[in-house]
């Protein structure tokens, strides 16, 4: 089961037709895609950033009905707080948004399907480079 970053859904929304056919045809064969609580707040940030703002939001809720929301649960923030420690050990910080996406598909073992792998690397996230 897959989780998909921004990344992914921004490029999908801005008419990537191949990721989207990828995405679709997976959908069509039974696969469930899930989505971050962190992943709808930054489409939601930008579609009210966004000059044709109310049309932005109609097609975020129009298309985030096809994929599930995560919950951000005591296990995410434990993983939080475990990768957090983690990665200041070994001096290679990572953005908190980022870090709390990883957290949330560790708490779910699914894999993240990303643009950016740099982003989650040395989170323990298993990762899928789309």
């Amino acid at each position: 089961m897959y989780c998909l970053d921004t990344n992914i859904l921004v490029d999908i929304l801005r008419g990537d037709k191949v990721l989207g056919s990828k995405v679709n045809n997976l959908m069509d064969q039974g696969t469930e895609f899930f989505i971050t609580p962190i992943t709808l707040c930054e489409l939601y940030r930008g579609a009210h950033a966004h000059i044709h703002r109310d049309s932005k939001l109609a097609e975020i809720n129009s298309f985030i009905i096809n994929f599930t929301l995560l919950d951000f649960g005591v296990a995410s923030c434990d993983n939080f707080g475990k990768i957090y420690f983690n990665l200041k050990k070994l001096g290679k910080p990572v953005g908190e948004f980022d870090l709390i996406i990883a957290s949330i598909v560790k708490s779910y073992d699914l894999t993240l399907i990303t643009r950016n792998k740099k982003d989650f690397e040395n989170t323990g996230a298993k990762l899928e480079v789309w």
